[in-house]
């Protein structure tokens, strides 16, 4: 019996195989941050047996209530990915699994490799629709590209609507590149809906915020140990070229619309959260939000981080008005640009929707990766209302 982890986005650490019945698993931290959520290893062994994998600092974790009603995500060709038996005792996340082959992976969440990143970026060079272009460097001399959606007019002193996504701010949150794949093939397709947009607005994305951290196998920060998102006051150009850079970009073009494209550990539903400073823009946010609902039936509007967590919210519908201090990014591009500004939330967790269609052994395939890139094709049809009002 093997484990392997030292590969695009591996993530463990080992400390007993001997016994299948009994492996034993810790998380890892984060490169130079004392974050633990992440996993993504592979498994070499006995097909046809039963396998019990214990995460023994579970309990530790950054997100330890994310937990309660997860099931680990699994695949024998790291391209279909089903969930697993799991449970959490309040310490221990525990498999039971029986693999059906000699070689199967494990992780948090379906992974979007460094290699699937570089085909999706080759395939915008390739359409009508898009450019790619590279807007700086990593710490560890990983590209950040930028890509630009229009019908061939991306001047950017142009009067077209300027619509801005960013995605994988933290690395182990994989839906959100997935959703953004769903995006961009629906914007190159020549779609009716993605035609209409580009007559009037370019789209400006960078499909991944955080290239090292992703590589790395880290669930939050980037190879310098940052959270992406509380940079934005004030970006590092040495420590934290990514939202430097990005930051720049925006800066010189502007900004109409913008989302950010998370996944949320706990809250097992997709939602849309505004920064929200004044009634107008949380009003803006509602419309969105509603046209959201009639273009995907997987997204919904009854819970978000307010009504999950019980938190109060003010006279216009968010957890706050007035001043704000802008280290996030839906923060810092709303006063900046004064523009409707969101963050967009996936759920680690199967809410049950998934699982339809799941075959006698209640297995998904790929289920969970679908939502996420149905939701970022279906975007396309809140912001188009948007940008008509």
């Amino acid at each position: 019996m093997k484990i392997t982890h030292k590969f695009d986005s591996g993530s463990i650490d080992i400390i007993d195989i001997k016994d299948r019945e009994n492996i034993q698993l810790k998380l890892a931290q984060d490169n130079n941050a004392d974050t633990k959520q992440w996993f993504h290893f592979k498994l070499e062994t006995q097909k046809d047996k039963l396998h019990k994998i214990r995460f023994i600092n579970a309990g530790e974790s950054s997100f330890s209530s994310a937990w309660r009603g997860y099931q680990v995500m699994a695949s024998y060709d790291d391209k279909h990915w089903f969930r697993v038996k799991t449970s959490y005792d309040g310490n221990e996340l525990v498999i039971v699994h029986t693999p059906e082959k000699t070689v199967i992976s494990y992780a948090y969440f379906a992974p979007y490799s460094y290699q699937r990143h570089q085909d999706l970026i080759a395939e915008v060079k390739e359409s009508k629709q898009g450019s790619t272009t590279i807007i700086g460097k990593t710490n560890d001399n990983n590209p950040i590209y930028l890509l630009i959606f229009d019908n061939g007019n991306s001047d950017k002193n142009s009067d077209k609507k300027k619509v801005w996504l960013i995605a994988r701010q933290h690395p182990g949150e994989t839906m959100a590149q997935w959703f953004i794949e769903g995006l961009i093939k629906r914007l190159i397709s020549q779609d009716e809906v993605a035609m209409k947009l580009l007559e009037n607005s370019v789209f400006y994305i960078v499909a991944n915020m955080n290239p090292d951290g992703s590589i790395r196998g880290n669930h939050r920060t980037n190879s310098k140990g940052l959270n992406l998102n509380r940079q934005w006051q004030n970006p590092s150009k040495s420590d934290c070229p990514e939202v430097y850079y990005v930051q720049q970009e925006m800066i010189e073009t502007g900004v109409d619309l913008f989302l950010d494209i998370h996944g949320d550990e706990e809250i097992p539903y997709s939602f849309i959260m505004s920064a929200g400073t004044s009634c107008k823009v949380n009003t803006q946010a509602k419309h969105f939000k509603d046209d959201y609902v009639v273009a995907n039936a997987n997204f919904q509007t009854a819970v978000d981080y307010n009504t999950y967590f019980n938190k109060s919210s003010s006279c216009c519908g968010s957890s706050g008005c007035g001043a704000k201090v802008l280290s996030k990014a839906t923060d810092y591009v709303e006063s900046t640009f004064d523009c409707l500004s969101m963050v967009l939330e996936m759920p680690f967790i199967d809410n049950g929707v998934e699982r339809e269609g799941a075959n006698s052994n209640g297995k998904t395939l790929n289920s969970s990766v679908n939502n996420s890139v149905n939701l970022g094709f279906s975007v396309l049809e809140p912001i188009l209302a948007f940008l008509k009002s």
